[in-house]
């Protein structure tokens, strides 16, 4: 494909980080870049104490899933039966996951985002990769740069979704990757001419092979920020270097053992955006450990849902009430 997409524009990893980070209580800043670039890293929305004992909760429920698996232990790291891309869809009801999803830093950016509190969340996958400088069998595999929302059937803003680390995202681990201003109706425009196959397709959007005039950026960012990003922005994981540096482990809170990334996917939309068939079926779905996708008012219909069988003996955690009012 000949064409180009999205604006000429080149800025070194220095200028974007600088450009791209705000804190939450900025919210007229971070809106207005999430609004026009099309993604925003929302600074320290978990405390590091939440950081802590989130990360203290998926270690929990990851030895619960992997028996073989022990803290401190680097060679049961292959007790893991991880998919190449690392994502996790067994965790999806699980304590650690909820806790990021509970968090009021979190639920404070959403309901900047949308105006209003009342809100649901998703119930999607942890993210979770291995140092794989010490095992090349553990090189995660991303799912490459994509759109979740087809740019045919749902042209206007349908979700923002988010990602908040448990660990420091740096070039040498990776992490998320965006496309500035491809949410842009005149990316779009230009894409629909790119991609016309996408056209009756569902909102899982694979883009391999078009020629991107704006550079994909690593949105890096410290344990308990809040990525974000507009449905509409293409974007994907991608990995790091690899080159073992003493920036992993730094930024607020402790370092998390050996795992080399540990992210929890969350975002929410209005509860009124969802039928009253939606939120039962949420409901439903928590209480037999469902994993569902990045758009709460639809329940996992849309493509790029995770399926998988509950972890054996599951049974659904205490909610709290901060929780229970996202469900």
């Amino acid at each position: 494909m000949g064409a180009k997409l999205g604006r000429n524009r080149i800025e070194t990893q220095t200028e974007q980080q600088r450009t791209y980070r705000f804190e939450l209580g900025d919210r007229e800043a971070w809106l207005k870049h999430l609004q026009e670039r099309g993604y925003v890293v929302v600074t320290a929305a978990l405390a590091s104490a939440e950081v802590r004992e989130a990360r203290e909760l998926l270690w929990q429920d990851l030895t619960k899933l992997y028996p073989g698996l022990v803290q401190g232990d680097i060679g049961s790291l292959s007790e893991m039966r991880l998919s190449r891309p690392g994502l996790v869809a067994n965790l999806a009801q699980c304590a650690g996951a909820w806790h990021v999803r509970g968090s009021p830093g979190v639920k404070q950016a959403f309901a900047e985002i949308w105006g209003t509190p009342e809100l649901i969340v998703s119930m999607d996958c942890v993210i979770v990769w291995r140092p794989w400088w010490l095992d090349e069998r553990w090189r995660p595999k991303t799912e490459g740069l994509h759109l979740d929302q087809n740019p045919f059937s749902k042209p206007k803003l349908e979700c923002v979704q988010g990602m908040v680390p448990l660990l420091p995202v740096t070039e040498t681990v990776g992490g998320l990757q965006v496309v500035p201003d491809s949410h842009t109706d005149e990316a779009k425009k230009r894409l629909k001419e790119l991609c016309s196959h996408l056209k009756n397709r569902g909102d899982w959007c694979m883009l391999d092979g078009v020629d991107l005039t704006t550079k994909p950026q690593l949105l890096l960012a410290d344990p308990g920020d809040l990525i974000l990003w507009d449905s509409r922005t293409i974007h994907g994981g991608v990995v790091g270097t690899g080159c073992v540096s003493e920036d992993h482990g730094q930024g607020r809170g402790e370092p998390c053992g050996e795992l080399a990334r540990l992210a929890v996917t969350v975002a929410m939309t209005p509860r009124a955006r969802a039928s009253a068939l939606v939120q039962q079926v949420r409901v439903d779905g928590f209480e037999a450990g469902r994993c569902f996708n990045h758009s709460p008012h639809e329940a996992g219909t849309s493509d790029g849902t995770l399926t998988s069988k509950p972890p054996t003996g599951y049974s659904p955690i205490q909610l709290s009430a901060a929780q229970a009012a996202l469900l």
